[in-house]
C-alpha cells in the first residue's frame, strides 16, 4: 500500500506470496538469509547494521505443514547496531527490534506489477490495484470462516477509492478475480456477501487502532460505506452470466 499507492498507512511488517512450494522453500531459508542480511546492509550503506533470522514458525501448524491447503511462514527478522549490547541478545535470537515477514503459499497471483526500488537498486513484484482490491474484499469476506478481524481492509479499500476512479473495466477485472480467489478458498462471493452483519461486525472491532499506524482516523461507518459501494457497483450480472 505505501510503496504502490502512497498510502500513509504503513506497518510494521511485509507479506510476501511465494510462487515455490514450502518443502522448497522452509529448510534453506535461514541458512540464505542469514548469508545474504550482511551483505546487503553493507551494500545499502547500513555496515554497523547487523541482521538476523530470530525464528522460523510454520503456520498454520508445524505438524503436517507441507499438506496444509494454504501454509504459510512467518518469518522473525531481528537488527542490532554492532559493538552495542544488542548485539549480544540478537546472537541469541532475542532481538528487541525486530521485523515480521509472513510469506504464503499456494496463493493464486492474477496479476502483478514490478516496483523499482530507488537506492536498493533491484525491482519487487506487487499487486495490480485490481489484484489488491479483490485480495482485501476476498480478506473481509472470509472473516467469519477465519474468526479475523480485518479492519485494516476497509480503510485501504476507501483510501484507493479516494485515490482512484474505478472504471467499467477496472471493476471487471476486479470482480473476475474476486471470484477466482473466493472459488480457490471455498467461498462464494454474490452481490449481498458483503451485507452480512458479522462481517461489518468484524471490521469494526479493532477500527480505533489503526490511530497507531495514521494519526487522524475517519469514521468507520464512512468507509465501510464506501467499500461497500464500490463492491455492490462491481458487474455481477454480467460476470456470472459469462461464467
Amino acid at each position: 500500500m505505501a510503496l504502490a499507492f502512497k498510502s500513509n498507512r504503513v506497518t510494521g511488517d511485509v507479506d510476501f506470496t511465494s510462487m515455490a512450494e514450502p518443502a522448497d522453500l522452509t529448510e534453506k531459508l535461514t541458512t540464505e538469509l542469514n548469508e545474504l542480511l550482511p551483505r546487503t546492509a553493507i551494500k545499502l550503506g547500513y555496515p554497523d547494521l547487523l541482521c538476523r533470522v530470530q525464528s522460523v514458525k510454520k503456520m498454520p501448524r508445524a505438524e503436517n505443514f507441507e499438506d496444509h491447503e494454504f501454509p504459510a511462514l512467518r518469518v522473525r527478522i531481528g537488527s542490532a547496531k554492532r559493538g552495542t549490547g544488542e548485539e549480544a541478545r540478537l546472537a541469541d535470537g532475542k532481538a528487541s527490534r525486530v521485523l515480521d515477514v509472513e510469506i504464503s503459499f499456494r496463493d493464486q497471483v492474477y496479476a502483478f506489477q514490478e516496483l523499482n526500488l530507488h537506492g536498493a537498486g533491484v525491482a519487487v513484484r506487487a499487486f495490480t490495484i485490481h489484484e489488491l482490491v479483490a485480495e482485501k474484499f476476498r480478506a473481509l469476506l472470509q472473516q467469519p470462516v477465519r474468526k479475523r478481524n480485518r479492519r485494516q481492509d476497509v480503510y485501504d479499500i476507501a483510501f484507493l477509492i479516494g485515490e482512484h476512479d474505478f472504471s467499467g473495466a477496472d471493476k471487471t477485472a476486479i470482480l473476475t478475480t474476486l471470484i477466482e480467489k473466493c472459488r480457490s478458498r471455498g467461498i462464494e462471493a454474490k452481490p449481498e456477501s458483503m451485507d452480512d452483519p458479522e462481517i461489518k461486525q468484524r471490521a469494526q472491532a479493532d477500527w480505533e487502532t489503526l490511530a497507531l499506524e495514521i494519526g487522524d482516523l475517519p469514521p468507520f461507518e464512512e468507509r465501510f460505506a464506501l467499500m461497500r459501494d464500490l463492491y455492490v457497483s462491481l458487474p455481477w450480472g454480467s460476470i456470472k452470466k459469462a461464467l
